[in-house]
């Protein structure tokens, strides 16, 4: 993601005003206040700021914190990507399974009937999550009268400006590669109906399991700078108060070199922070909603 930058610079100057005195007195009379003799700059009076001005210093104080946070992002995501390429790839193997050995036993998975998951990218070295999906696409679909099978979404990237929607699936087949090898769902099924979209569905989803480059433990979120996630999430969110359903659980999957101490991942308003997260060693719960739906 490229961020523009713009600088706007102003100019200040500082207004000299000039007197001068000169006395008049007379032999018969007390001598009076000296009589001031003004210069042509006498009328001009300082004045404050205009607000103008003051929007403008405002603007680029603002800019320039802006850049310095995504400056601070871009350094931060370097590191990240050096440390899980170094990572070693059966300590990688082995941390995959603890996870979704660990979200597969979790109970806010076991009881969540409609979720949003990842299709996991080794390219992008993101934490696998092909046996939670080969887990809920293989599981009947009723068990008598009762829905068994979860009903599950995931991305699909739809043009280079943040623009991402959430599809149903309901088999390993309904995934075909995009331009960057990436597994999505095809916006149409085997029948040529279009797959049902997440915001235009009737019933909420009770979880989300998302991908990032770097996490701390009081939730905040560093992707991978497109925005995609963050824009959807906000989005989502909006739709669940508008309609008055229970927001979902905000539950992220990563690697131990992922995580990070409190305060280095710097956020903007437009990020979104997580619930929880889940490492190899287990939960680690945030929000109080994670707190209360964890154990």
């Amino acid at each position: 993601m490229t961020t523009r930058t713009h600088h706007t610079y102003i100019l200040s100057g500082r207004w000299l005003a000039a007197q001068m005195s000169q006395p008049c007195t007379l032999a018969t009379l007390p001598p009076p206040p000296p009589a001031v003799k003004l210069s042509r700059f006498a009328n001009v009076r300082t004045q404050p700021p205009s607000i103008a001005s003051r929007f403008i210093t405002m603007s680029t104080n603002n800019q320039d914190h802006h850049d310095d946070l995504f400056k601070q992002k871009r350094i931060l995501r370097t590191k990240v990507r050096k440390a899980l390429k170094s990572m070693d790839p059966a300590l990688r193997a082995q941390e995959d399974n603890a996870i979704q050995s660990i979200v597969l036993e979790a109970p806010w998975f076991k009881s969540c009937r409609r979720l949003c998951a990842y299709i996991s990218c080794g390219a992008l070295r993101e934490v696998d999550t092909s046996k939670v999906l080969a887990e809920i696409l293989q599981s009947p679909l009723k068990d008598g009268d009762v829905q068994v099978r979860k009903k599950i979404y995931v991305p699909r990237v739809e043009d280079k400006n943040s623009h991402m929607r959430m599809l149903n699936i309901s088999c390993v087949d309904d995934l075909v590669a995009n331009s960057m090898d990436i597994l999505e769902p095809a916006p149409v099924d085997g029948d040529g109906n279009e797959r049902e979209d997440v915001l235009q569905a009737s019933d909420p989803v009770d979880l989300f399991l998302l991908p990032g480059l770097a996490f701390d433990r009081s939730g905040r979120r560093l992707g991978r700078g497109g925005g995609y996630y963050d824009t959807f999430l906000k989005n989502y969110q909006e739709l669940v108060k508008a309609r008055n359903w229970k927001q979902p659980l905000l539950v992220a999957l990563s690697y131990s070199p992922q995580i990070l101490d409190e305060g280095v991942i710097s956020v903007t308003q437009h990020d979104v922070s997580v619930d929880a997260l889940v490492s190899p060693v287990g939960v680690i719960p945030i929000s109080s909603a994670a707190i209360d739906r964890y154990g």
